[in-house]
């Protein structure tokens, strides 16, 4: 009998989980080349929807940036002192560009107010009650990690499979997760696969660009519930290199558990 390759075994169990091909139908999130994230809020009678269209190779936003965008967004607004991008080449902010419309949507909005929120990808439906500062953090981020900012292009594994509202130990597991995924296929050593210190610099070059992002939203908002949703996800760029350390010190045991072998496949 001849042995079936991993892709296509892979291929196999999607197609059985799919329904016999990996396309969505009825037209939902993720078809063709490009992957589609579906974001609805509402609070009280004010409503938004947001479709992002990731591109599905890179995980780039492909989005359209406003065609008159606010001052807030040019790149010498809050420059983040880290920033390896110039005015020159770049007249804008190319994170901000893309945070505008979301901004001008919610900026006049407080931190507390409660909304109902679905988030729609090709795996999964996401929906229930939260918080506007909550729910802006989560699609904030995910706007944030599929930019063109050059500091975000590591998350961009993370966005490609969207988790909104996750806890902190559940981002550092996938954060772990995919770290180390990327130091196996970069052809990093098994001897240094727990060196943490270059995911601990990424997230210090995210809490900089957090910090001036911060600035750049208050520029633009009237009230502070976009502001704090960029408040909350630097609070989790500095918990994850904490979480990152003890949720895998936390789950070591669940890893060393030897497998459990049928008697009857026992030699």
């Amino acid at each position: 009998m001849q042995r079936s390759s991993f892709s296509e075994l892979l291929y196999f169990v999607c197609c059985e989980f799919s329904g016999g091909g990996m396309a969505m139908t009825d037209g939902g999130p993720g078809t063709g080349q490009e992957i589609r994230v579906e974001y609805r809020i509402r609070c009280d009678d004010k409503a938004q929807e947001y479709t992002l269209h990731l591109d599905k190779q890179t995980g780039r936003l492909l989005n359209r940036v406003p065609a008159d965008p606010p001052a807030w967004t040019r790149l010498e607004v809050q420059q983040c002192s880290n920033c390896p991008l110039s005015v020159a080449e770049n007249p804008h902010c190319p994170l901000a560009l893309q945070l505008a419309q979301v901004i001008a949507d919610w900026g006049h909005v407080f931190s507390y107010a409660e909304v109902r929120y679905e988030v729609l990808t090709a795996e999964h439906h996401f929906s229930g009650t939260t918080t506007a500062q909550k729910i802006l953090s989560a699609l904030l981020g995910l706007v944030m990690a599929t930019s063109e900012c050059p500091h975000m292009y590591f998350l961009r594994p993370l966005a490609r499979f969207h988790l909104p509202l996750g806890s902190p130990e559940e981002t550092a597991f996938r954060v772990v997760s995919a770290y180390l995924l990327g130091q196996h296929l970069a052809g990093a050593e098994s001897g240094r696969a727990e060196d943490f210190d270059g995911l601990i610099e990424r997230y210090e070059a995210i809490q900089t660009v957090n910090k001036c992002l911060a600035r750049r939203v208050a520029d633009g908002s009237s009230e502070d519930a976009a502001i704090n949703a960029v408040v909350l996800l630097d609070l989790l760029a500095h918990m994850v290199p904490f979480f990152a350390r003890e949720t895998l010190d936390s789950l070591r045991p669940l890893f060393q558990l030897d497998p459990v072998v049928p008697d009857e496949l026992q030699n």
